[in-house]
């Protein structure tokens, strides 16, 4: 090989490790994922989807398909204001109870309950290791259990998902997303004030938007939350008017705030709509003046005891 060759051969190396991409995604390791756009499915549609989770620590692979939605998940819309909704559980009670293959539907009329789905061995090109994940009956739950590094995509790789033995058989596109981090682990959440929350801005712009759902009553009777998609800029604040309401139509023990960073890509099924998200979460204790947290009655100063809801009353 002469002098000349071998430069050559190096520049094509070096090109080749370096890659083409830009900071708005495109063509990573042969994906090409420049169509990508978030894109969820729509709650009344959506009957799945896969996961893949860049966690504290470790990445893993894992998702499930039904043959239909979950009715409880198809949420009301109390409000709206710009990029936030204010969304409620419908509150469905069939009488007499639907029997166990069965749930409540629209209307408080027993259906029949979303079933998982066979839909072949389904694969993820673009991580850093092969994935796998043949179906395992009878839950079909789809996990894949061999080993990852952490993290488990490069920032800014194109990702596919595909699941070719379905029937139609189907892809997904995802996008590698840097981990999303916030400085501290509580955020104090009042009545009459906005709420400014605040993490990690990622090192180059793409596809993902960040999600953040406020919910102040998960262990109390079924209770309505703040959802917002925002642009991954690392600050939004949600006006005064969804937090004040959102406090006023109740409240229970260990309210959350849950800030999500995620590219989502769907396809419609023939059962329903189906997603892949790729994700990185971190989930904030919320501090509620007046609202005192408990898991016993040891937990609260006398004469008060712990309630049903888990607070302090």
């Amino acid at each position: 090989m002469t002098p000349s060759t071998r430069v050559t051969v190096l520049a094509l190396v070096l090109l080749a490790a370096c890659g083409g991409g830009d900071d708005d995604g495109g063509d990573d390791d042969g994906i090409d994922v420049s169509s990508l756009t978030y894109a969820p499915c729509a709650q009344a549609s959506h009957v799945g989807g896969f996961d893949i989770i860049l966690g504290d620590g470790f990445t893993s692979v894992q998702g499930q398909v039904n043959d239909a939605i979950t009715p409880s998940r198809v949420y009301d819309t109390l409000g709206e204001s710009g990029a936030c909704a204010w969304v409620k559980a419908p509150s469905l009670v069939c009488n007499p109870a639907c029997p166990t293959n069965q749930t409540c539907g629209a209307g408080n009329v027993c259906v029949d309950a979303p079933v998982a789905q066979d839909v072949g061995t389904v694969t993820v090109a673009g991580m850093l290791a092969d994935v796998s994940m043949p179906p395992r009956p009878p839950v079909y739950y789809y996990n894949f259990t061999g080993t990852l590094p952490h993290p488990g995509f490069a920032a800014g790789a194109g990702m596919r998902l595909d699941a070719p033995d379905a029937a139609p058989g189907f892809s997904l596109l995802g996008w590698g997303i840097d981990p999303l981090t916030t400085t501290g682990t509580t955020i104090d959440v009042q009545s009459g004030a906005p709420l400014t929350v605040t993490w990690s801005a990622p090192t180059m712009t793409g596809p993902a938007r960040v999600e953040i759902s406020l919910n102040v009553n998960g262990h109390g009777l079924v209770g309505s939350h703040v959802d917002c998609v925002v642009d991954d800029t690392g600050s939004f604040t949600i006006p005064e008017p969804m937090v004040t309401s959102l406090l006023a139509d109740g409240m229970s023990g260990f309210p959350t705030l849950t800030v999500r960073r995620t590219t989502t890509d769907s396809v419609d099924t023939a059962h329903g709509c189906v997603e892949l998200d790729v994700e990185s979460a971190v989930t904030l204790d919320v501090i509620i003046p007046g609202l005192e947290s408990c898991d016993g009655d040891e937990d609260c100063t006398p004469p008060e005891t712990c309630q049903t809801d888990l607070t302090c009353g």
